[in-house]
Parts: C-alpha cells; sequence; structure tokens
C-alpha cells in the first residue's frame, strides 16, 4: 500500500478548507442529494462528498457507508486531490498502490473507485465527489463527464458561504434599518427625546459608553447633546477648538472615521489622543442643506474588542444621516414658525360681545389682500368685513360663527367675498375660539386667498361628474378593482347589464368570482404586466354571468394608484357575442365561396394547361401569353382558395394535427428542398446552421413544413437579388428555436401590430407589387399555437427581418442548454 502524499499548497488548501466551515457539521441536503443522485446514476453501492484535512477524509455526505471519516493515509481521496483530473481505480487489486489497503481488503472492499476533485472557489482542491464499487468496472466518456459536472453541482454548494456571508450582512443591513425606523415611531416626541433615544441606540449597537451630537461653527466644537456615563464631565454647551477634537481627524479624512484602538493606530500621536485618551471612536459628519451641522460621535476610554466592522461603518453613518434629516426637519419648522408671522392672507383676532357687537381686535396687513379695508376700519366694528361676503354665503358663514362660538369647536370655512379690484374671491378661514371672563368669546385665526384652489377644486368637481356620466353612460363595460386582491370597488351599467347583477351584488364579489379557471395563466400574465408597464390587454377571454353561463369579452385595463397608495386597475370588459357571431357568419361565408369556387377553378386551371401544353394545337404567340397570363392567375387564386380554407380550418379548430415525434432537421431540410428553385428564380442563397441536428418534437410534420415554408417564402420574395438568407437552430429558454434571417426592406414600424393578421400587407407599391394573399403569417400563427409552440419576429427598417419558429423539444431528447 502506498499512503498518499500532501499538495504543495498544502497550508493554504487546508486554510481553504477551514473557511467553509463544513468540517464536523451535521449532514445536509443540499449535498446529499448529489450523492444520491450519484449512486443511482452510476447504479453503484457507495456515493460520497470527501473533504481531506490533515489526519482524514471525512465524509460531508455518504451513501451507503456507514463511518463519517477514514484516516487519511489509507484514503484514496487523499491521492484524488494530487491531481486536477478524474482519478479512477478500475480495479485495485491490479494497482499496486491499493491491492492491500485495509479499506480493500476489508470492509467496504472497495475494488473500484473514481473521485471527481472539488475545488474552493480560488481553486484549491478541498476533496472530491467519489462513487465506489465492490466489483471491477469502467466509466465511458458520457459517464465521465457527468461525474464531473456533479461535482461542479457540490462546488457551488460548498462555494455557498461568500452568499451566506452577503445573507448575513443583509440581515444586519435590515436589523440596523428597522432598529433605525423604530426611532421614527413616536414622531409627536420632542426633538431632545428623540436625540436621546438614537444616542442609546448607538451605543448599544456599538458597545460605546458615550454618544455626542456636537455643532460646529467655524473653529469652534460645541456639545449639543450627550448620553454618558453618570460620572462623565461632559455637559451640554461645552465648547472646545475643533483642533483638541478627535473630530479634527474625522474632518481632515472628509469622510466618517472608525478607531478601534486609539493606542495602536497611526493616530496616536495627535494631541487629542494624550488630552482627551479616548482609546476607540467612531464618527460621521451630519451634514443638511449643503452645510456642516457637526458630527455624530461614539468613543470609549477602553479599546474595542473587537475592530469596528464595515456595518458598523454603515450603522453610524446613517444614524448620521437620520439625525441631520431630524435636525433638517426641526431647523426647517423653527423658520416656519417665524415665517409664519409674515404669512401671506390676514392673521387676526375677532371678538364677539356679550350684546352682539363684534370686531377685530388685531389684524395683519394682510387684510387690504382679502377685504380691501386697512386693520384699523374693522378694529372697532366688524360689520364691513360681513358687508364684502357674498350674498349668497353670508347666512351660512354668520350661522358656522354662532355654532363655533355656543360650543367653543374650531371654525372653519370657505366662502366668497369681494376683492379690493371688485371681483369675488374664495377665501379660507380657520380659528380656534377662547371664551373670554367678561362672556365674550375671541377666535384666534387666519384667512387666505384660496380662490386658484377652489376653483380648480370646482372644476376638478365637475370634470369628476362629467368623467362619472361617461362611466354610466358607456356602452362599454367599465370596473374598477383593488390590485391586490381583486375585489371589486366600482362597476357600471353596462357591465352589470352584460353580466346580470345588481350594484351591491357585483361590488361583493372578486375578479376571481367572475373569471374561469381555464384562463389562469392569461390573469397572471396580466398582473405581470400590469407590474412591469402599468397596463395589459387587450385580451380575449371569458366573463361568468350571475346564472352561471359565459359570454366572451375583450379585456384590458391600466394601473393607477389611489391618494392612499393602494394600486387599483381600471379595466374596459366589452361584450363580444356579436362580434364573434359576425366572425363566424363571416368564417362561414368565406368557407363556402371558397369550396364553391374550387371545383369551378380546378377545371378552368386543368383547361388552361391543356390549351398552354399545345393539346389542341399550336397557338399563337400573342394567344399563348394571354393564355400563360390566365393560368398564372387562376394558379394565385387557388393558392388564396387554399389559405383561406386552411384558415377557416385553423380558426374553427376543424384543422387535425397528425401529431408524432419528429426529427426537426430533416423537416427543416424539407422546407429548403421545396423552397430552392424559388430561391433560384430569386436570385437568392439559402444557408443552414444546424446547430442541433438530432433534437426531436412532438409536432404535425406537414403543417411545421407549411408554416416554415410561409417564413422562407416571405424571406426570399423580400430580399434583393444575390442576398443570403439563414436558417438557424438553437436553444432559447428551453424551447427549440427556428431562425429564418433575411436582408432586405425589414418591416415598417406602422405595420408591425397588425403583421400576424388575416389579409395583412405592408400598404407600400413595393410590396404590393410581390404578389401574395396576406394569409400566410397568419395560417403559421394559427399553426403553430395548435401545436403549443410560438411565433416570433424582430425587424430593422431597412436593414431586414428575422422570423422564428418555437417548439417544444421531446424531454427524452431535449439537449442541455449549456450546448447552447
Amino acid at each position: 500500500m502506498i499512503a498518499p502524499e500532501s499538495p504543495l499548497n498544502e497550508a493554504i488548501r487546508l486554510l481553504a478548507l477551514k473557511r467553509t466551515h463544513l468540517l464536523d457539521t451535521s449532514p445536509e441536503e443540499r449535498f446529499d442529494r448529489f450523492t444520491r443522485m450519484a449512486k443511482l446514476a452510476f447504479d453503484v453501492p457507495i456515493a460520497l462528498v470527501s473533504l481531506v484535512d490533515d489526519k482524514r477524509q471525512w465524509f460531508k455526505s455518504c451513501h451507503g457507508l456507514e463511518a463519517r471519516e477514514t484516516p487519511r493515509d489509507i484514503s484514496f481521496c487523499g491521492h484524488a486531490i494530487l491531481s486536477d483530473r478524474l482519478f479512477i481505480v478500475e480495479d485495485t487489486h491490479e494497482d499496486s498502490r491499493f491491492a492491500d489497503n485495509p479499506l480493500v481488503t476489508g470492509p467496504p472492499h472497495i475494488r473500484f473507485y473514481a473521485g471527481a476533485q472539488l475545488r474552493s472557489h480560488e481553486g484549491y482542491r478541498l476533496g472530491t465527489l467519489c462513487i465506489i464499487d465492490t466489483r471491477p468496472r469502467s466509466l465511458d466518456g458520457d459517464q465521465r463527464m457527468l461525474l464531473e459536472e456533479l461535482a461542479r453541482c457540490v462546488d457551488e454548494e460548498i462555494n455557498d458561504f461568500e452568499a451566506s456571508k452577503s445573507r448575513q450582512e443583509q440581515l444586519e443591513k435590515t436589523r440596523i434599518l428597522s432598529a433605525l425606523n423604530n426611532l421614527t415611531v413616536d414622531a409627536s416626541a420632542p426633538l431632545e427625546q428623540k436625540i436621546d433615544m438614537a444616542l442609546d441606540l448607538g451605543r448599544q449597537h456599538l458597545e460605546l459608553e458615550t454618544g455626542i451630537v456636537s455643532e460646529i461653527t467655524t473653529d469652534v466644537y460645541t456639545v449639543r447633546w450627550f448620553r454618558a456615563p453618570d460620572d462623565s464631565p461632559l455637559e451640554a454647551g461645552l465648547s472646545l477648538p475643533v483642533e483638541q477634537t478627535y473630530c479634527a481627524l474625522m474632518l481632515a479624512k472628509g469622510d466618517h472615521l472608525a478607531i478601534s484602538h486609539m493606542g495602536d493606530s497611526r493616530y496616536r500621536h495627535q494631541s487629542c489622543y494624550a488630552q482627551m485618551g479616548l482609546e476607540s471612536y467612531i464618527a460621521a459628519p451630519i451634514e443638511f442643506d449643503g452645510k456642516l451641522f457637526g458630527t455624530l460621535n461614539f468613543s470609549s476610554v477602553s479599546p474595542r474588542s473587537r475592530p469596528f466592522t464595515d456595518l458598523d461603518r454603515l450603522f453610524i453613518v446613517w444614524l448620521a444621516q437620520w439625525m441631520a434629516a431630524l435636525l433638517q426637519q426641526h431647523s426647517h419648522e423653527d423658520t416656519l414658525r417665524k415665517l409664519s408671522e409674515n404669512v401671506p392672507g390676514m392673521l387676526y383676532q375677532y371678538q364677539v360681545l356679550k350684546d352682539g357687537g363684534s370686531r377685530f381686535l388685531y389684524s395683519s396687513d394682510g387684510i387690504r389682500d382679502i377685504y380691501g379695508i386697512p386693520p384699523e376700519a374693522v378694529k372697532e366694528d366688524a360689520s364691513i368685513a360681513f358687508d364684502a361676503i357674498h350674498p349668497d354665503d353670508l347666512e351660512y358663514v354668520a350661522a358656522s360663527i354662532d355654532r363655533s362660538q355656543e360650543s367653543l369647536a374650531v371654525w372653519e370655512s370657505e366662502f366668497r367675498v369681494r376683492a379690493p379690484d371688485g371681483n369675488w374671491i374664495w377665501v379660507e378661514g380657520r380659528a380656534t375660539p377662547e371664551r373670554r371672563p367678561d362672556g365674550s368669546v375671541i377666535w384666534h385665526g387666519f384667512l387666505a386667498n384660496v380662490d386658484e384652489k377652489k376653483r380648480s377644486k370646482l372644476a376638478l368637481a365637475e370634470r369628476e361628474q362629467l368623467l362619472r356620466t361617461l362611466f354610466e353612460l358607456s356602452p362599454i363595460g367599465i370596473l374598477l378593482t383593488s390590485f391586490r386582491s381583486g375585489q371589486n370597488f366600482d362597476v357600471n351599467a353596462a357591465l352589470l347589464e352584460y353580466s346580470g347583477y345588481s350594484h351591491a351584488e357585483f361590488l361583493a364579489l372578486n375578479y376571481w368570482d367572475v373569471t374561469p379557471g381555464d384562463y389562469t395563466e392569461q390573469s397572471q400574465q396580466a398582473i405581470t404586466d400590469l407590474k412591469e408597464h402599468g397596463r395589459f390587454g387587450p385580451v380575449e377571454q371569458e366573463f361568468i354571468r350571475k346564472d352561471g353561463t359565459r359570454f366572451p369579452i375583450l379585456f384590458q385595463g391600466v394601473l393607477v394608484e389611489r391618494a392612499d397608495n393602494e394600486p387599483l386597475v381600471w379595466s374596459l370588459v366589452e361584450d363580444i357575442s356579436e362580434r364573434r357571431k359576425v366572425d363566424r357568419m363571416k368564417n362561414e361565408f368565406i368557407s363556402t365561396v371558397s369550396h364553391e369556387l374550387r371545383t369551378p377553378l380546378t377545371s378552368i386551371s386543368g383547361s388552361l394547361g391543356l390549351i398552354a401544353g399545345g393539346v389542341f394545337g399550336h397557338l399563337p404567340e400573342k394567344v399563348k401569353a394571354m393564355v400563360a397570363i390566365a393560368a398564372r392567375n387562376s394558379d394565385q387564386l387557388k393558392h388564396l382558395i387554399d389559405d383561406l380554407l386552411d384558415m377557416e380550418k385553423l380558426v374553427s379548430g376543424k384543422m387535425e394535427l397528425r401529431m408524432h415525434s419528429e426529427n426537426l432537421s430533416a423537416i427543416i431540410q424539407d422546407s429548403l428542398d421545396r423552397t430552392s428553385t424559388y430561391a433560384v428564380d430569386r436570385q437568392i442563397s439559402l444557408r443552414f446552421e444546424n446547430h442541433h441536428p438530432w433534437v426531436k418534437a412532438a409536432i404535425d410534420a406537414r403543417r411545421l413544413g407549411q408554416a416554415l415554408d410561409n417564413l422562407l417564402s416571405n424571406a426570399i420574395k423580400f430580399s434583393p437579388p444575390e442576398a443570403e438568407v439563414v436558417i438557424l437552430t438553437h436553444l432559447h429558454d428551453g424551447l427549440f428555436r427556428i431562425e429564418v434571417t433575411d436582408y432586405g426592406t425589414g418591416i415598417p414600424e406602422a405595420f408591425r401590430a397588425r403583421i400576424f393578421e388575416k389579409f395583412a400587407q405592408a400598404d407600400s407599391s413595393d410590396t404590393r407589387g410581390r404578389g401574395g394573399t396576406g394569409l400566410g403569417l397568419a395560417i403559421t400563427r394559427e399553426i403553430m399555437s395548435q401545436m403549443g409552440g410560438g411565433v416570433g419576429f424582430k425587424s430593422t427598417e431597412g436593414y431586414g427581418s428575422t422570423f422564428w419558429l418555437d417548439i417544444k423539444p421531446d424531454e427524452s431528447d431535449k439537449p442541455d442548454e449549456s450546448d447552447e
């Protein structure tokens, strides 16, 4: 027996193994699933995830073996990690390194071993994913590749510690944000209380004894708020030169600063350390309105037991930003309070005397803008102000004052007054009453010009009434629902008439109550479209009436947001029963006419063919030319009828599809053969890039060929002479895609939305001149839809187009998408 050697990078390798934090941990399903798969895939009794440390090979996952570890000096995996290649021993009895190994001569009686190396994210070989058998055997190329692929999957799980670390950091960030959010719960708390809460939070999180909010003005540092032990010499208002404080270091750095142990740091020679002796310190600037207010800092006379982490730094920065927002709000409120003394409008004290008289004890100069009179004019008698109130509003205003005087409730009112320019304007007033000892009542309040706002509000109400009228009178159903719950909030008369519900009955329902279960997938797509684009549809589906019957609808909607941020969906629900009926009649008419035309047209076409072929003798050249034109137009009319009949069968569901598992490359080649003559006539070359020749799918070979023929003939038709049409196959989102690319004129932007409609052709003389029924792409879409596939395109006008067919391949033959 030969014991395995140690790799040259053993020390670093062991360190990388230790960093995985996997050794001596409990079994985990994320590893067990791979050993389980390996055991089944290779039909072996034992499969292991083995990690090799300095003295043993330890099994993180084992299937078929009771032991959790074996000594490294008898391990197979110790040999395996010495190389980057698969380590395979086909017969241990024939290998001198292992013939007398205890694991060979005794349990588990290893005769065959294959191990694929497991690597850390730095590339160090940590162990193996290995399979063991009690009989000799070998692995073919595919089996070797499979074992390697399984090992790479195990690698991803081993190296998941990076993701785990990221998740832990995210959880810590969430905890920090939650803590900061708790500071804002009591919005009415005084400023000092909020700051104390924040400082206590910082002291607890950072494990430091002192927290300070300072203000820096020019070169002076002032303690504004602090939290510290009872024996601290700190006091609010304490001022120091900035250069004597630790904040000078932070300001010099221009960013937050964190020092875990001042005595061991590059700042240990600073004078602030000698004077204050703080060993640990962390701080961030408090800035708002584009200026530095001061700092938020936490400190201790003792070194930190552990260094500050990135999350600690993030915490101090976020807390400083929260503090900045708080102080900014307080500063702005203080400024607003001072400015309110000169607020536009009229501030006043209005008094109603015990004898019923009234006056303005005080009115600001804004009374001139409201009433057009000076303050002195109403100091003894307020009647002149009441004379300026609109006659239609005077009684209402007087009654509201009486109610406020009786109940001492806050007075609020909107009314019209004659402005200094003679026009009527809307004003808004609010005042708090106070009963005086002499029996009079004084109101302290304001009046403001709200004419523009009020007129906008009235105009908005008028528009809302118009919209409500349109809502109720619309012949199309309109529905308002909750985006989150689907609960119906409003519905118009048209939809109630369609559905048979009363208004109250309908509002008791939600979207899912009136939507058949067949449309769950379509409804989920609508939800996705609303989230991503703010709208969905139009789509066709069905609606359930009150009596349980269904009717077809055209359904579309937009996402809106209510004032309380509740997302709602406005939907248009159009009953298309009559449209469907007309479509059926149209299709039946087309089908009938097509069938009636087919028999005589066949006779005409055959007769023209016989005449053109000379059966009835030689024709003059002019007659021959006319007969050729008639035959050509007859053939074109036959193609049109064939397309119409195919379209009618597809739409009505009468076209029988013969679904079998077919090789897709063969179908593509057949289609290329069929269109090659047309391509030669048009001087177009066809190039087939077949990347997946083995793929099969359950399809109707004839109809898939018909769909592909349509794409190929269009590509050839719209390509310039001497151009190339490329046919390409590849895998896309689990589907087999056939792409047909031409380098012609491309598709006009205005036509793209209609390209798959029946009889659709781009509106240009060049396009019309190329012929065609306009049914090819419509037929292609219906064929692919009924076969469970899809069709799509992309185009750049002037540079060409790419159309594609998507087909779901057979699961048994589905290639690995890594081959794509």
